[in-house]
């Protein structure tokens, strides 16, 4: 194996090992915010910007994952759609968090997953903030080692300032993402690998819950294994369904 190889898979399985080991607890009650909401028909959603707004798409339509994840979408804030240095100017603007929830559905006792691994930027800060407001229960996926650095909020320095209103998971992620030097270069970015690990993780557990209570949660299969489609199909013709897909 070629030593960047090497190197990279043993940064990125530490990180993993980190978030599994350190992360449990946290992990389990989150999973429980998330279960209980669901056993009480409320919404469940996940919100992030430019790359952590990948996480929002990982689990949304997807074989493995639960139907409930609702994506929160703003203008701006995925660079799917947007310039690279425009989605860094939105990412950064408060006001636009701000807007983002009040043109949202979210309602008191709906659960919204925030994701920003340094936690710094205005909008993850207003849209946490604002949902706090409107009295949604918000778990934040951050990394400790932005704790103690400022962004660009007019009052807040980072999501860490909120830890007595939100539940936090540090994802563990090195400041700068980057993991491995290759010459003079950092490379090797592990946030999206961490926060899909944690988002999973989240979803696993919120299922195992509500299996123990009796519940046969909805899950999307893959639709290119057998019987995978019908299986979907028969998810999305119900109402409540519909209603999240946007399907008429």
């Amino acid at each position: 194996m070629h030593h960047l190889l090497q190197d990279y898979l043993g940064q990125a399985t530490a990180v993993l090992n980190q978030i599994a080991e350190q992360e449990s607890a946290v992990l389990e009650k989150a999973a429980g915010i998330i279960a209980e909401a669901y056993c009480r028909s409320q919404g469940i959603y996940v919100f992030g910007c430019t790359h952590s707004a990948i996480l929002a798409e990982d689990v949304f339509y997807r074989a493995g994952a639960p139907v409930f994840w609702r994506p929160l979408w703003g203008p701006g804030m995925t660079i799917s759609s947007t310039p690279g240095m425009l989605s860094t100017a939105a990412e950064r603007n408060e006001e636009l968090g701000r807007s983002i929830i009040a043109c949202s559905r979210l309602a008191a006792g709906d659960v919204l997953v925030v994701a920003s691994t340094s936690g710094k930027n205005a909008a993850p800060l207003a849209v946490a903030e604002t949902a706090l407001e409107r009295g949604v229960q918000v778990i934040a996926i951050t990394s400790s080692h932005y704790r103690q650095q400022r962004g660009n909020h007019s009052r807040l320095a980072n999501l860490w300032e909120l830890e007595q209103r939100l539940l936090i998971i540090d994802n563990h992620v090195p400041c700068g993402d980057a993991a491995i030097k290759v010459g003079d270069s950092p490379m090797g970015p592990v946030s999206t690998m961490a926060g899909s690990f944690i988002m999973h993780s989240l979803s696993a557990l919120a299922i195992d819950l509500l299996q123990q209570q009796g519940l046969t949660p909805p899950v999307f299969l893959s639709s290119n294994a057998p019987g995978g489609s019908a299986h979907n199909n028969a998810l999305l013709a119900k109402p409540e369904w519909q209603e999240a897909f946007l399907l008429p």
